[in-house]
């Protein structure tokens, strides 16, 4: 018998075992237009000895992700929840973006339906409503459709839900680089350790401290100014970090960041936007020569961002820049009598 197969008859037993009042509400996998539980009728929190009745080791927190996803493959009672009863999980792995990859998911939902349950919890704080283990983009997608969302209600601890997630989205390549390095970062601020992060996220130690490194390295705000950016891996994002540290055009970027053709534009070009700021190499113009009637150098203007140097050659006219030094209270009140004279 295949796992699948084993998983579904331990369900089916489990089931059977409970009273009829324990029972839940299944709906057809293509039913979209089914009504809803009955306000009155609570959806009932099902939870497997499969996934229920361990302890709460880390190999068996990873066991009970691969087999609450199982349970889902297998058929595990469905239920429909009104997306207002829904609370995302407790730990942010998204950026917000409605790129092409959303749109896609959406369009699907809105002409055939949701063909995959999402998977929930109870909510620890409120047992009236429930938490999303993985699945936050089908909920968005049926909240904006006005529909129920079909999951699968298992009692997950927070160590499980976390697992549950990060392999989840791993598995089906659903973040990108440099979420998973936020969702990273959010996990280790929660107090959970790095051995359950690498878990979550299916990686080892030096691919973990890397992630982390480099996530660290980017301001947040920039971050979520470009957005997940799923073309950008970590050699762009490293060579996005590097140049970031040595720029000094941090004037031009946060301008870029500012106008609405980098807003207006998708999460991959607004990435290739900010490192074509960081990569430019800034113009210096070269000095301007001021010279005396007779050809005689007397200093060189030099332009830069926001500010005017006037340099003087000390050796070719000694002093001269200590005389022009004690004109310049006359020479400004000469500037602004002219002002004046325009403009009247």
């Amino acid at each position: 018998m295949s796992r699948r197969d084993t998983l579904k008859a331990a369900l089916t037993r489990r089931e059977q075992e409970l009273p009829p009042s324990n029972s839940v509400v299944e709906s057809p996998e293509n039913n979209d237009a089914a009504p809803p539980p009955a306000p009155e009728k609570k959806l009932q929190h099902i939870r497997s000895g499969a996934v229920g009745a361990m302890s709460r080791t880390l190999g068996n927190i990873a066991t009970a992700a691969d087999q609450a996803k199982a349970l889902i493959a297998a058929g595990s009672a469905v239920v429909e929840i009104p997306t207002d009863k829904l609370d995302g999980s407790f730990v942010s792995d998204r950026l917000p973006d409605d790129g092409e990859d959303y749109q896609r998911l959406a369009d699907a939902i809105r002409e055939t339906g949701q063909k995959s349950p999402i998977l929930v919890r109870p909510n620890p704080s409120n047992p009236d409503r429930y938490q999303i283990a993985f699945g936050h983009r089908r909920v968005r997608v049926l909240a904006s459709l006005g529909r129920p969302v079909k999951a699968v209600v298992q009692n997950l601890t927070d160590e499980e839900l976390v697992v549950i997630q990060g392999q989840e989205n791993s598995a089906r390549a659903d973040l990108s680089y440099i979420e998973r390095g936020l969702f990273a970062l959010a996990l280790e601020k929660r107090g959970f350790d790095r051995q359950l992060i690498m878990t979550a996220l299916g990686i080892e130690k030096t691919q973990l401290s890397r992630l982390m490194s480099l996530t660290h390295s980017l301001p947040r705000p920039l971050i979520e100014a470009i957005g997940p950016a799923p073309k950008a891996g970590r050699p762009r994002w490293l060579g996005l970090s590097e140049r970031l540290a040595e720029t000094k055009r941090k004037d031009v970027l946060n301008a870029l960041l500012e106008s609405r053709e980098f807003k207006d534009a998708d999460t991959d070009t607004r990435f290739a936007k900010v490192m074509t700021v960081l990569s430019a190499k800034s113009t210096k113009k070269r000095p301007e020569p001021i010279k005396a009637p007779n050809g005689a150098k007397l200093a060189l203007l030099e332009r830069g961002t926001g500010k005017v140097n006037l340099v003087f050659d000390e050796q070719a006219t000694p002093a001269f820049a200590d005389y022009v030094a004690a004109q310049l209270n006359q020479l400004h009140e000469e500037f602004l009598k002219s002002r004046r004279d325009d403009q009247s």
